[in-house]
Parts: C-alpha cells; sequence; structure tokens
C-alpha cells in the first residue's frame, strides 16, 4: 500500500492536533454566542479576545486591528472594494493599482471596480515574477486611491520588495493593501516596520481550520462592509463569530510565531533539497526565483517542457505523491497558467507546470523519496512526450 506524501501546502495545510485541542471546548462545552449576556457567552467573549490577541502578536499589531472573516477571499474583498466603497463616500479617486500576477481573490474584485468605472492599472512583472518599485511609482496618478499587491505568490513563491512598496503608497497617502496568505509560518510579518494599510491571511495556510480568516486594518483606516447586519467584528463582518475556528486560527497564530525560525530553516533546507533533484532532470526548469532567498520557503515550481501539468499532477499521485499545477482543462481545452505567461514563458511551457510545496510536517525522509519519485515521473513524461513529438 502506498504511504501517500503530501507536498501540496501552498493550497492546503492539516489542521495541527494542538489547534484541533483548543477548539474542541467550543464546539462541545463552551459553545456560547459571544454577544450574550450570561455566563456562556462571557466565557465565549473572553476566547475571542485571546484568539485576538494571539494574532495580533503574530502581525505585531494591536489587538484592536485585527478583524476575524470567513477566509482570505473574504478579507481581499473587503480590503478592496470595502475602501472602495469609503473611497467613493468621500469623493477619493477612483484609481487602483494592483499586478499581472495576483491571486483571483484580488483581481476578481478588481475587475468588479473596473466594471463600475474605476480605472485599474496592472503592474507588469519581470521573468522573476517581481514587481518593480520604479513601475509602481510610475503608475501613481492623483486620483490613485488603492493599491493592492501581493506579499508572496502562491504558484511561483516570489517574494515582492513588500516594505518598499508599501512605502511608495506610505509616502503618497494611499492606501495599500497586500494578500498575505501564503506568509504565516514561513516569513516574519511586522506591520509596524511594514507600513500596509490592510493584510490579509487565511487560517488553512497554516494549520487551522478552513472557513476562517484575518483581515489586519490599520488604526484610523476607514473600509466600508460588503454585507450588513450586527455589530460583530466592530460591523466589518458582520455575523455571529465562527468562536471555535477563531479560537483555531489563533492558537494556529501562536504557534507560528514561536516556531518560525526552526520552521523557517527547516523549509528552507528541504527546499534546496528538493530544487537540487529536480533541477537535474533534463529540460525542467524554475518558475519564479531561481535564488532560494528570493522564494517563499518550502516552495518549489518548475515547468517541464513537453509534458502536460495536470498529466504531471496525477501521475505523481500515482506514485504517492501529492502536488499541484497552474495550468487547468476548460471545456477540452489546455489554459496555460496566467501567472506564468505574465513572467514570460510561452504558452506551450506554461501548461506544463508543476509546484510542490512543502509543510511543517513533512520530513527530510519524505522529501528524498518524493525527489526521487518525482524525477521519474518527470523524466519519463519528458521522453514520453518527445516520443510522441516525433511520431508525429
Amino acid at each position: 500500500m502506498i504511504v501517500p506524501i503530501y507536498l501540496d501546502n501552498s493550497a492546503t495545510t492539516k489542521v495541527r492536533s494542538e489547534v484541533v485541542e483548543a477548539m474542541i471546548p467550543y464546539l462541545a462545552s463552551e459553545w456560547g454566542n459571544p454577544s450574550s449576556l450570561h455566563r456562556f457567552g462571557r466565557q465565549s467573549a473572553q476566547a475571542l479576545v485571546e484568539a485576538r490577541s494571539r494574532v495580533s502578536r503574530l502581525l505585531n499589531c494591536d489587538p484592536e486591528e485585527i478583524f476575524f472573516s470567513p477566509c482570505g477571499t473574504y478579507s481581499n474583498n473587503t480590503a478592496i472594494v470595502g475602501r472602495a466603497r469609503f473611497a467613493e463616500a468621500n469623493d477619493l479617486g477612483k484609481h487602483m493599482i494592483t499586478c499581472s500576477i495576483e491571486h483571483p481573490a484580488v483581481l476578481g474584485p478588481a475587475k468588479h471596480l473596473e466594471a463600475l468605472g474605476w480605472r485599474i492599472t496592472y503592474l507588469p512583472v519581470d521573468s522573476e515574477g517581481l514587481v518593480s518599485p520604479a513601475d509602481l511609482s510610475k503608475a501613481l496618478q492623483s486620483d490613485t486611491s488603492i493599491i493592492s499587491i501581493m506579499w508572496a505568490n502562491n504558484e511561483i513563491g516570489t517574494i515582492q520588495p513588500i516594505d518598499q512598496l508599501a512605502g511608495i503608497a506610505e509616502e503618497s497617502g494611499i492606501y495599500f493593501h497586500t494578500d498575505a496568505v501564503q506568509v504565516p509560518g514561513k516569513l516574519p510579518i511586522d506591520v509596524s516596520q511594514v507600513k500596509v494599510s490592510s493584510l490579509s491571511i487565511s487560517g488553512h495556510k497554516f494549520h487551522a481550520p478552513k472557513g476562517v480568516g484575518v483581515l489586519y486594518v490599520r488604526k484610523n483606516v476607514n473600509l466600508m462592509p460588503l454585507v450588513y447586519g450586527g455589530g460583530q467584528e466592530r460591523g466589518l463582518f458582520p455575523g455571529t463569530e465562527a468562536l471555535a475556528s477563531i479560537v483555531g486560527i489563533g492558537r494556529a497564530a501562536e504557534l507560528a510565531r514561536e516556531e518560525l525560525t526552526d520552521n523557517l530553516s527547516s523549509l528552507r533546507s528541504k527546499q534546496a533539497q528538493l530544487m537540487k533533484r529536480l533541477l537535474a532532470v533534463d529540460g525542467v526548469r524554475m518558475t519564479g526565483p531561481v535564488e532560494i532567498e528570493r522564494r517563499l520557503p518550502g516552495h518549489v515550481s518548475v515547468v517541464v517542457p513537453g509534458c502536460d501539468g495536470e498529466a504531471l499532477v496525477l501521475k505523481a499521485d500515482l506514485k504517492g505523491v501529492c502536488i499541484s499545477s497552474g495550468s487547468a482543462c476548460h471545456k477540452g481545452i489546455k489554459e496555460p497558467s496566467q501567472i506564468l505567461t505574465a513572467t514570460g514563458i510561452p504558452a506551450g511551457d506554461a501548461i506544463a507546470s508543476a509546484r510542490i510545496s512543502i509543510g511543517r510536517f513533512n520530513t527530510d525522509k519524505e522529501c528524498d523519496q518524493a525527489a526521487d519519485l518525482l524525477a521519474g515521473v518527470f523524466q519519463s513524461s519528458r521522453q514520453g512526450g518527445s516520443r510522441a513529438l516525433s511520431k508525429s
């Protein structure tokens, strides 16, 4: 029987046992509504306070700047569309700047605003997926009121110079949001130093449950809600809080902060090991930054020319290794990754992508085994593709 090796941690992570343990009382015995005045409500309200404090320590901010949301996508939408609503209500400019390789949770709101009459500038990226601070400065206009650029890319692992980009926005007095969903537990986040206006994270990316996220909003920054109801989360995310999940993300944030140094070192070591083995396969090349320090820790992304990304994922799965691909098939048509084509990779190669993302619980032995298995899959797929081309 094959024991699967899970290397798709950029997609989601398993919930840690410590997180499950922290959540159980709020599913079983302490299930009160935090808004209630009786003892069950007071117990729940205190748990909410503690979770908020734990997340604030991860980001190095005040607890009052932490808002719990249903997920990272909801946080991104509120950060962008909620700010746009505020801008419109206060006669601010209707120009937004983002970049061409953002997650759909940012590109979607940008397209929505565009349909409402906003002008959107999509900054280009270089061959490694990096946004140039000079390009951001040049794109600023008198009516620019929103900038949103992700901290680290989920598909190609690029770490943006977020401190420089946010600094440009701060100097110009412009609201700056970053999608930092991929960052917790892998890189330090210190919003006292990185001057973002708002920042999104998602629990299931760092060993908390799915269905809970966080939006950091700096003091004196104004957003308007997307939905209306009660006064929970100071009205920004109304609705009875998912208390057990919030307790879970609080505990996960605490562990991510405590273990950051060791986890970063471990991920870097395994990442280098995988990169060396996979790049030894003829024709395989990296996507995103080649220099490991400019990549998200634990993240390896490649193209295997002449192959199909989804086929690579399925072949790897048959061997017991779970990875992902940026390419997709819709109605029988292979579509290359928009992120890869934005970095200048030809469409024919962009459909041949694979992403391997290591997590905290992957062992050295697993990574050794996975490296050998994936190298074999890539090599055989390359040879099979070459034979098919020669016959045609």
